[in-house]
């Protein structure tokens, strides 16, 4: 755990590609259950998932820019946050 807490901008740019894995993997299976129950008709598109999964990296943002003051692994993280949504835009509009 102490390896997240270094100040270290290619740190930040890897947090930033793994973070989103997981979040998307938790709102897909949510997603898939709430259909599975008829619950919802669920969130129709993919890329609802895939913009969704950027709320790791806000939030991950948020915590090293204000809580940890780890500001060059916080660049990292809104490097790779910029660089996905531009993708996400690229690939799907």
């Amino acid at each position: 755990m102490n390896r997240l807490k270094q100040n270290n901008f290619i740190l930040g740019l890897a947090v930033g590609l793994l973070a989103p894995l997981p979040v998307y993997g938790f709102f897909y299976l949510l997603d898939f259950f709430l259909q599975k129950t008829g619950v919802w008709n669920g969130l129709q598109q993919a890329e609802n998932i895939y913009l969704l999964s950027m709320i790791g990296n806000i939030l991950l943002i948020r915590i090293y820019f204000v809580n940890l003051k780890l500001e060059k692994t916080a660049k990292g993280l809104l490097i790779i946050t910029i660089a996905l949504i531009l993708l996400f835009f690229l690939l799907f509009f």
